[in-house]
């Protein structure tokens, strides 16, 4: 983008905006990883904008975190042409004068001011009309201005996508038999066998909840049983997180990459665990293991995007699944579903409001959401899981198709129950003879219930060994824990 290339109206004060956010930058460089997102050449445009604001990434790449008079100068003293193009900006004198005037409280109104301009030129790039807009979209902030341009393409094609028209459902199944026959049902792959049987999948237009109380591993499963297995099969993924930032998330995925799709845990040598990777202090044998789990995330077909959201909104939600299901994502993981506003009187109506829209979202946009959750902790005496131990937000389970819950097996558990297989025929097919397996007590192991499930079964539970130090799970098989629901508390 280049200044001369748009009307003078849309880039009137282009400059003023600029300076405002890049010297809030200068004045106080810590802030500018809250703004990684701004490229230089793309989101700053104006020649001074890009000079200034590429110094400012520089110093900060080398380590600079003050940007007085002489660490300015002991940066540019060996960068002869930025040095030059500095001295002929006046120096560190404007410099000055300019952050002594700005109030790096009002970074985010600049940032919004910056954000909205470049809206607006994008719009006009894309053959908008923002100039005939004009004196309306001046008013708006960033958010009402996309806002405005999407109810504005809605009504250029309502009557069209949303026009209501009935189907005949006593004729016209030739093709959807082909379709079936063909396996197209058949959701994004889970990561275990007999749970991914069992659900067929995690399916398009549908809410998968995946619940547990807190503490027990809900996003590091929810990894290893969604995340990974689709991208291995080619599908895209996008992880949407309002509470754990990406370098947790970095941490655990490829931690989960490790110690599941490498021979890590097979070698002779193995030190790691997840902690490692908080400790660091890596030797080369870690080094070169956790480069062929880099190499393994590399070798993937599916992509596997990563949103942080600080301001966590069902309407954020909304615009990333919008966004990115038209580039070819159809697996969305939302952790963790929680109300908007968490200490109001209506928290928990809120909360099954979001799932609800979570649904509609899902159906509208054509993909497969699984949000995580928390089970109530009324809940944490129970050992049969079912619907009722969502708590209050009970109705959050009302628009799943499928609702996964699991917990930890006691050790009392352990020693009282057994896990069990079925034995397959002669011709393959498994029979209703079971292999039984003991469970052992110094193992820790999680049993899965699914309460809700709109594509089979609700009346199994399945039993994993898992190991919290090494992202590990490993499906034994099924168990047959007792209803516990109407005892007296």
């Amino acid at each position: 983008m280049e200044l001369k290339n748009y009307p003078k109206l849309l880039v009137k004060n282009r400059e003023q905006i600029e300076c405002n956010f890049i010297f809030c930058l200068w004045k106080d460089p810590s802030l500018i990883d809250d703004y990684k997102n701004v490229v230089n050449g793309t989101d700053i445009i104006t020649e001074d904008g890009m000079f200034y604001y590429g110094i400012c990434q520089q110093m900060i790449k080398a380590g600079i975190d003050v940007f007085d008079n002489i660490s300015v100068e002991t940066f540019l003293s060996d960068k002869e042409v930025l040095k030059k193009g500095f001295e002929e900006r006046t120096g560190f004198r404007a410099v000055k004068e300019i952050t002594e005037l700005l109030n790096i409280e009002n970074i985010d109104a600049y940032y919004e001011a910056l954000t909205k301009n470049n809206m607006i030129l994008n719009l006009y790039n894309e053959g908008f009309s923002v100039e005939k807009d004009w004196d309306k979209i001046k008013q708006m902030s960033s958010e009402e201005l996309y806002d405005y341009y999407d109810y504005k393409l809605g009504n250029v094609c309502v009557g069209k996508i949303e026009k209501i028209k009935g189907v005949d459902l006593k004729h016209g199944y030739g093709d959807y038999i082909k379709q079936w026959d063909s396996g197209q049902s058949i959701g994004y792959k889970i990561g275990f066998p007999m749970l991914n049987y069992n659900l067929a999948g995690v399916h398009k237009k549908n809410l998968l909840l995946h619940l547990a109380h807190i503490g027990n591993g809900k996003t590091t499963s929810a990894i290893n049983m969604y995340a990974l297995p689709a991208i291995e099969e080619g599908e895209n993924v996008c992880i949407i997180a309002n509470e754990q930032d990406e370098d947790e998330w970095r941490q655990m995925t490829l931690a989960s990459v490790l110690f599941n799709k490498t021979d890590y845990l097979k070698s002779a040598n193995k030190k790691m665990n997840r902690q490692k990777f908080v400790f660091g202090h890596f030797t080369d044998e870690d080094k070169e293991w956790l480069s062929k789990a880099t190499e393994w995330l590399d070798n993937q077909i599916g992509k596997l995007e990563f949103i942080s959201l600080n301001d966590y909104s069902i309407e954020q939600v909304r615009k990333i699944v919008k966004k990115y299901s038209k580039i070819g994502y159809g697996e969305f993981i939302f952790d963790t579903l929680k109300p908007e506003q968490e200490n109001s009187d209506k928290a928990w109506a809120d909360f099954s409001e979001v799932a609800k829209e979570l649904f509609m979202i899902s159906k509208k946009e054509d993909v497969a959401i699984i949000a995580t959750a928390q089970l109530s902790s009324e809940s944490m005496t129970r050992r049969f899981l079912d619907l009722s131990c969502v708590g209050k937000a009970k109705a959050i389970s009302e628009t799943a198709s499928t609702v996964v819950m699991f917990r930890s097996l006691t050790t009392e558990e352990k020693a009282k129950y057994k896990a069990y297989t079925f034995e397959r025929d002669s011709s393959g097919k498994y029979s209703k003879k079971r292999n039984v397996i003991d469970l052992h007590e110094d193992r820790d192991y999680i049993v899965i219930f699914v309460p809700k499930n709109r594509f089979g079964s609700t009346k199994f539970q399945i039993v994993y060994e898992r190991n919290m130090s090494f992202n590990t799970m490993r499906e034994i098989g099924y168990i047959d824990i007792a209803y516990d629901g109407f005892r007296k508390k």
